[in-house]
């Protein structure tokens, strides 16, 4: 049985068996064109209908576990961590308080081009700067609402205003530092390798507080001027992912050999929807630009 054909089972028995909630197949595309399905959970009166994703259930499934069973399961853990809630979304439609709550992120440009016709945004290099609403609740957590044209319809607003926000919030508000690669792994790594004087090479990790979305420091000229003071000279940046970038000092043209230890890494070891680009930056000090 295929994953979709997968759902449709589970989604069936359990909307047999339970009279207070109802279950639907949803879809999302994601990052980078990822598409993701899952079963939605709603039940009447509450507004927020969270979705389960069922890769793991699957994989149960095809080591064996049977679909009623599964089912079983997957009810239990919706009722046990009490998911449906009740979000008061009445800020959403006001633009005067929507606008603190936005945010900025940077994507592949290249990978995202179904999204980006529905949505606002602004060219930075060969990436895109697009905008995104930040969702707290103390029950779900932290989620984003992605912003899309309907949107600034909703809100009367321009695409120009709303990502001019979102960058000033990213700006103001999210905390971006600079650590050495070895205070991020060092922990990791035995003291004889955390103590070795060569591994003094200047190597950062940069992100922000919540070390979610934060390669969108890129955007942020005073500080790329900041940590090039920091380094002490040219850098370049590998976008190791939408949440962080690497910085290392510029001694001679790594830039091939660092595309394909890129190339390498996006393929084995992020998920699909976590990569940002395929290939290095580099950061001027002198004429305080970044360029590719």
């Amino acid at each position: 049985m295929e994953y979709m054909e997968f759902l449709e089972c589970v989604k069936d028995h359990i909307n047999e068996a339970s009279s207070d909630i109802v279950v639907s197949v949803h879809s999302a595309v994601k990052n980078n064109g990822v598409k993701m399905s899952g079963l939605s959970f709603s039940r009447k009166g509450y507004n927020a209908s969270p979705t389960i994703y069922m890769e793991n259930y699957y994989s149960d499934y095809c080591n064996g576990s049977d679909i009623s069973e599964i089912a079983d399961r997957i009810v239990t853990v919706y009722r046990e961590n009490n998911m449906s809630v009740k979000l008061d979304m009445s800020f959403f439609e006001d633009f005067d308080l929507v606008k603190k709550r936005l945010f900025i992120k940077l994507i592949n440009k290249k990978k995202n081009t179904g999204f980006l016709e529905d949505a606002p945004y602004e060219d930075f290099l060969d990436l895109a700067m697009v905008a995104y609403v930040r969702i707290s609740d103390k029950k779900i957590g932290n989620g984003v609402i992605m912003v899309r044209n309907e949107h600034l319809r909703l809100w009367n607003a321009d695409a120009d205003t709303v990502l001019a926000a979102a960058q000033k919030n990213t700006h103001d508000h999210d905390g971006y530092s600079l650590r050495h690669i070895l205070d991020v792994v060092g922990s990791a790594l035995p003291p004889s390798v955390s103590n070795d004087p060569v591994n003094d090479f200047p190597m950062y990790v940069a992100t922000n507080r919540k070390m979610t979305n934060g390669a969108a420091v890129l955007t942020l000229k005073d500080k790329l001027k900041e940590f090039g003071k920091t380094i002490g000279c040219d850098y370049y940046v590998i976008p190791s992912s939408v949440h962080e970038v690497i910085l290392i000092a510029k001694c001679d043209d790594m830039t091939d050999s660092i595309d394909e230890m890129i190339r390498d890494v996006n393929s084995t070891s992020l998920g699909p929807d976590d990569v940002l680009s395929d290939h290095v930056y580099m950061y001027s000090l002198k004429d305080e630009v970044l360029i590719f």
